[in-house]
């Protein structure tokens, strides 16, 4: 006698024959005001899945916006990560301070902060301020400071571009003099309220040695 699946199967047989078809996939472009469409398509790639099969995904980059193929669910999503990401950064000042470390052994005030956190990390006996420079940072700041002080003549650029979140990319930042061409190139972020060493270099006619640092503040 012909057996037969008893019904309470049936269901079950048809949800999981459903399971395969591919989701639904919609289209949404999102205008930036602030982000630039670079930083917005790393900040939401990882809600595109262009590698879903049968249904990828995909995100195209416009001049002030990026277009967005996917579930709805997704496409939500994004709205909701942008809302929070493609905001006005707030302006900080950049205090580039230029640091001859030798063995000095009076304490100069200007730089008390900052010289605790070089004691930490380097070996020179004293520190004391030689240049310094103030640059007003938003975002795509091209500048070029002259770090003044008694330490001679050097000058100190760069460009600023605001990245994800509350972080500032100081590119192809510059320490250079007039006698020697520049003595000193580097790439950093830093967030506000840090200091960092963005490298060293040693005086002409010296046996001193020229810290970088820079600090960013709140405006």
């Amino acid at each position: 006698m012909k057996k037969t699946l008893p019904s309470v199967w049936l269901p079950l047989l048809v949800t999981l024959a459903g399971c395969g078809r591919a989701p639904r996939l919609d289209t949404r472009t999102f205008a930036l005001d602030h982000l630039s469409p670079g930083d917005a398509a790393q900040l939401i790639d990882p809600y595109v899945y262009a590698n879903r099969e049968g249904a990828p995904g995909t995100l195209s980059v416009g001049r002030d916006a990026i277009t967005i193929r996917e579930t709805p669910e997704n496409l939500d999503r994004v709205e909701e990560v942008l809302r929070r990401f493609d905001v006005p950064h707030p302006d900080v000042r950049l205090r580039f301070q230029l640091i001859e470390a030798d063995g000095y052994t009076d304490t100069d005030a200007r730089i008390a902060d900052v010289e605790q956190e070089l004691r930490k990390i380097l070996q020179f006996e004293g520190y004391r301020l030689s240049g310094e420079a103030f640059v007003m940072a938003t975002d795509g700041t091209e500048f070029q400071q002259t770090l003044a002080g008694n330490g001679g003549i050097y000058q100190v650029a760069g460009e600023v571009r605001w990245v994800q979140g509350s972080t500032l990319r100081l590119r192809e930042v510059r320490l250079f003099a007039p006698s020697a061409g520049t003595v000193l190139t580097t790439t950093v972020n830093i967030r506000p309220g840090q200091t960092l060493v963005l490298g060293s270099s040693s005086r002409a006619a010296s046996t001193a040695t020229l810290l970088l640092t820079v600090t960013a503040e709140s405006s």
